[in-house]
């Protein structure tokens, strides 16, 4: 990841940029974000992942599992692309036509040696700044995943796996996945 510019903008003059194609972009506290094309790694525990959870999502009729790119509209200095995220039906008004425009019930994140710092960091806060109910961050290194659910208005661990094991979703009542799923063979 690489910040692109040290003067901080708005979500509007964002849009209206034209960046280098190849790469990938976002919006954080008014600053930009260049990252480059996931690793093959990271592309299998992302489809691996959205089809254990989109599975359990549709099965059970919970609303949409949408992955990225897609942007995530949070306010006038935040437009994220978050690897994967959650909607439940009952809040699938922040679906617009090009971006969720709201905070999502459930963000993943899958890090990457270039992204770790801001997952853990900035993006973060800001999810829990907006009242997202339920952060991950999966490991693909490390085959890790850690959940993180809001109790008011901070991040708390509920649940962690590394290498085996099990996590759970306070979102999605229910929905328990063995990280083997997302990380074995």
């Amino acid at each position: 990841m690489v910040l692109v510019a040290e003067d901080k903008i708005t979500v509007r003059e964002f849009l209206d940029m034209d960046f280098e194609e190849g790469y990938l972009y976002e919006l954080i506290n008014g600053e930009i974000m260049k990252h480059a094309s996931p690793s093959t790694l990271h592309q299998r525990t992302s489809r691996k992942l959205l089809r254990q959870m989109d599975n359990f999502v549709v099965e059970h009729n919970l609303g949409e599992v949408f992955y990225a790119p897609y942007d995530v509209l949070l306010d006038e200095e935040n437009l994220a692309l978050p690897d994967l995220v959650f909607v439940s039906a009952a809040r699938a008004h922040i679906v617009g036509p090009n971006r969720i425009e709201g905070a999502p019930d459930l963000v993943v994140e899958i890090l990457s040696p270039g992204n770790w710092k801001i997952d853990r960091g900035d993006k973060m806060k800001i999810y829990e700044r907006f009242g997202v109910a339920e952060y991950w961050i999966v490991d693909p290194r490390s085959q890790s995943i850690e959940v993180y659910v809001l109790r008011d208005g901070d991040y708390d661990l509920a649940w962690a796996a590394a290498e085996s094991g099990e996590i759970e979703s306070g979102v999605l009542p229910g929905f328990k996945l063995d990280i083997q799923q997302v990380f074995g063979e």
